[in-house]
């Protein structure tokens, strides 16, 4: 008979399609088995290479450590000129490079000097950090409203402070820490604060326990300025001018400069620093951040650490 297919070719046509069918489907298994294996692979090396790099970031503080207790063996102050000043250029290790530096943060504004050891604002430092503010070009309520954020008490500074009733009716609402920061960039928090305040700021404020002097050795012009009132820019760099080479032995070296109040809260040594670590290794990039707390010269201790910002 004519125009009729034969069963067994319709079977055959499709075995063939269900066969072609098994091999692309077994292709595309095997392909995707081998693209997950070779992400895990990468995963893997990642991880490994991440490890690594935070090994070294963590021998780069360790070395750091031990380069501030043999300084403070050798000498009483902390100026520029000393060894742990001296930027760690990039040195090869296998896969990569480190690199890294040593800043001192007591050469900056500690914001947690607005409060004292019972959390209430302490007027001294408040008119300190208005003065710092009047040296940047800056308006003088971001310092009650910093004291606010800090201090214990629900009650606002006069004139410009803000506490719950501020942030509360903001969107999203808030609450103030009421208690002392471990970084400046919470300041982004304040109310109206913006990115260019603050980024006038940053150079010159730091986040501390509270009661640290000004080290009068690596202090920024502007922060000198705040040490006290009617002190002109031209006084600031003068002193910063006339620093010794191994920089002041004593604050009493300033005494024909800065009144005696101003005296007691400068200093000529440090004991926060920063350590910053910098690790480039196989597909790993990392910068670690250190607080480094040194105790005489016993100890270094890291306090807080930071990765990607301080």
């Amino acid at each position: 008979m004519t125009g009729r297919r034969h069963p067994r070719g319709r079977q055959r046509g499709v075995a063939l399609i269900t066969a072609l069918l098994i091999v692309a489907l077994a292709v595309i298994i095997s392909s995707d088995a081998v693209w997950e294996h070779q992400v895990d692979q990468r995963r893997a090396a990642a991880m490994l290479w991440g490890d690594q790099a935070f090994l070294y970031a963590l021998g780069a503080e360790a070395w750091a450590g031990r380069i501030l207790i043999e300084d403070a063996k050798d000498t009483d102050n902390d100026h520029p000129l000393e060894i742990w000043a001296t930027d760690l250029p990039p040195l090869p290790i296998e896969g990569g490079t480190v690199d890294g530096a040593l800043v001192d943060l007591q050469g900056r504004f500690n914001i947690n000097n607005l409060v004292d050891g019972n959390g209430a604002t302490n007027p001294e430092a408040v008119a300190q950090f208005e003065r710092l503010l009047d040296a940047l070009e800056l308006e003088r309520r971001w310092a009650t409203i910093t004291a606010d954020w800090l201090d214990s008490d629900i009650e606002p500074n006069f004139p410009d402070g803000a506490e719950d009733s501020i942030y509360m009716g903001i969107d999203p609402p808030y609450r103030v820490a009421n208690l002392p920061v471990t970084s400046v960039t919470e300041m982004m928090a304040l109310t109206d604060m913006t990115a260019e305040v603050f980024d006038t700021l940053r150079p010159h404020i730091v986040a501390l326990p509270r009661g640290t002097a000004i080290n009068i050795n690596t202090a920024t012009g502007p922060v000198i300025q705040s040490l006290a009132e009617g002190l002109s820019q031209s006084d600031a760099v003068a002193i910063v001018e006339n620093r010794p080479d191994d920089g002041y032995a004593d604050a009493t070296e300033l005494e024909n400069q800065l009144q005696a109040d101003a005296l007691l809260n400068v200093d000529t040594s440090s004991r926060y620093f920063r350590a910053v670590v910098r690790v480039n290794v196989g597909t790993a990039d990392l910068t670690m951040y250190s607080l480094l707390d040194r105790e005489g010269t016993d100890a270094v201790r890291t306090l807080l650490r930071t990765f990607g910002t301080d």
